[in-house]
């Protein structure tokens, strides 16, 4: 596979559990349970791309932005770096994408659905046109896909992170599960997008996701899990599935330290 057709994963020593890299326009779901770093990986995948040229979008549902800056600025990365323009006006948000400059460099645009739900709240869903507010409610999914669809328009989108999938299924009313999301992972595909949705693992049964059907519709699986050893909690991650490569499906350890991500091949205990 040709370079220029793949994303690495910016894991030091876990590119090769992937078969040298993630295809370019995969739709990758990155799943674990809460404190395994679900969101830090993507945004260290992302923010590393953007680095080299590319567009990134993270679709953040719950966190608000700042937040998460806030929460990237402690790991270590540096976002004077990168070009960040953050949309978090539910009036103004269509207005906001309009403004934004056509294929602007080292561009990250974050779209803070935290904050717009939050400036929503209590209000009715019947909006005067040009505001945010139609596409909440029962109908996020639509608006993610316009967002999206926008940004892509304007080069601005090469890569996408859309945290998170469990927050969609618990904010939503979402009546035919599989025909929807194979909506929005078709959607994605067909405007030659790079997806990584971050799923949670259920609490029930930690081999399955909350709902289990997206799973049979992406492209790629990465889990990441804790595991106790001897009362020493470890990270590790493991390639369940991923299209068109040879990978490896050994788990990893994951650590991260010096503002950088690496796997200890064969669940190796860290060393520290």
């Amino acid at each position: 596979m040709a370079e220029s057709n793949i994303i690495g994963s910016y894991i030091e020593g876990f590119d090769q559990a992937l078969g040298g890299g993630i295809p370019k326009n995969h739709i990758v779901m990155i799943y674990g349970s809460a404190g395994t770093m679900k969101s830090s990986l993507c945004f260290n995948i992302l923010y590393n791309e953007i680095l080299k040229g590319k567009k990134g979008v993270y679709v953040s549902i719950e966190q608000n932005s700042l937040s998460l800056l806030r929460q990237m600025v402690s790991l270590g990365f540096d976002i004077s770096k990168v070009n960040i323009e953050v949309l978090n006006d539910a009036q103004d948000i269509l207005r906001g994408l309009s403004k934004l400059k056509d294929d602007e460099s080292k561009k990250l645009t974050i779209v803070d659905l935290g904050s717009i739900r939050k400036q929503l709240k209590g209000k009715s869903n019947k909006n005067k046109k040009g505001t945010a507010d139609f596409a909440f409610g029962p109908d996020m999914i639509t608006t993610i896909l316009k967002i999206a669809e926008t940004l892509k328009s304007k080069k601005l989108c090469d890569i996408l992170v859309l945290d998170s999938l469990t927050a969609i299924y618990s904010l939503t009313q979402i009546k035919e599960v599989r025909s929807d999301i194979f909506y929005l992972f078709e959607f994605f595909r067909d405007i030659g997008v790079t997806t990584f949705v971050i799923s949670e693992e259920s609490e029930i049964n930690p081999n399955y996701t909350r709902i289990g059907i997206e799973s049979y519709l992406v492209d790629g699986i990465i889990h990441l899990q804790l595991t106790e050893r001897n009362r020493k909690v470890t990270r590790e991650i493991s390639v369940v599935k991923m299209r068109s490569t040879d990978c490896n499906n050994d788990v990893f350890t994951l650590e991260f330290g010096k503002n950088k991500f690496k796997a200890l091949y064969g669940g190796k205990m860290p060393l520290v």
